[in-house]
């Protein structure tokens, strides 16, 4: 399998603290089953507290480390950027990075409020020739308040990446059941760990999720989202994307009443 959203890099963000946390994550992804993990820290963190330059460094450092104690996991570095009107510029000139290097950039909007400017900045980030892919939308509020926006940003040829978590309940009974509709409506392509740390319901094991999706879609649509999308996005190859049925009534927060 391959993962391209976690948060393995000790020290940078909310995820692992210690070279020791990010060893554990890695041998927990590794047992697992995953092949590659895509490091990708808060462009945030990075900006604020250190810098692209040391964020490679550090990969390099991990490397080592997993090779000295024989976990067999490769890393690559990626990021996740938040969505603010200076990410087409940050990505211009290399503070904000792209997936692996590749024509993917994972994006996270904003948690609470949905700014005039989001559709101005992702088209924009098109116009670059690359394609965002827009990180945990099933915990996006906007998206919650109304499905039908994410089905508007595939159907303008952007990628959705859901956590592994949001499908077996980690987030809770809501967004459970809206990243179960999502994967019946074929609003999702990829399944990431989004790992915080080596254990509980960040950790980086997809297994679970790739099960749980099996059940709503079929093994052959759960697979392509643990194994050959991501692992396009990673390699930097082309993605040719079914658009999302369509739905019926839309989807508001009030109807997740219950957990």
């Amino acid at each position: 399998m391959y993962d391209i959203h976690s948060h393995i890099l000790p020290g940078v963000d909310d995820g692992a603290k210690t070279m020791d946390d990010s060893v554990r994550m890695a041998r927990v992804a590794a047992d697992n089953g995953t092949k590659t993990v895509v490091a990708t820290p808060h462009r945030k963190d990075v900006t604020e507290g250190f810098s692209v330059g040391y964020v490679h460094e550090l990969v390099s450092k991990f490397k080592t480390q997993l090779a000295a104690e024989k976990v067999d996991l490769k890393i690559v570095l990626g990021m996740e950027n938040h969505l603010d009107l200076d990410l087409p510029d940050a990505l211009e000139n290399g503070t904000a990075l792209r997936l692996n290097g590749s024509r993917y950039v994972l994006v996270e909007l904003p948690f609470f409020e949905y700014p005039n400017y989001v559709e101005d900045v992702l088209f924009k980030i098109q116009l670059m020739e690359l394609t965002p892919v827009l990180a945990h939308p099933e915990r996006i509020e906007a998206i919650q308040k109304d499905l039908e926006l994410l089905a508007a940003f595939v159907r303008r040829g952007m990628l959705s990446q859901v956590t592994a978590g949001s499908i077996v309940g980690h987030f809770g009974g809501k967004v459970k059941r809206l990243t179960r509709a999502m994967l019946k409506r074929g609003l999702v392509h990829v399944i990431a760990a989004d790992a915080h740390f080596a254990q509980g319901p960040r950790s980086p094991t997809l297994t679970p999720g790739y099960a749980a999706a099996v059940e709503i879609v079929d093994e052959e649509q759960a697979s392509e989202m643990v194994l050959a999308t991501p692992e396009a996005i990673i390699s930097n190859e082309p993605l040719e994307i079914e658009p999302p049925t369509e739905g019926g009534s839309r989807w508001r927060w009030w109807w997740f009443g219950r957990s």
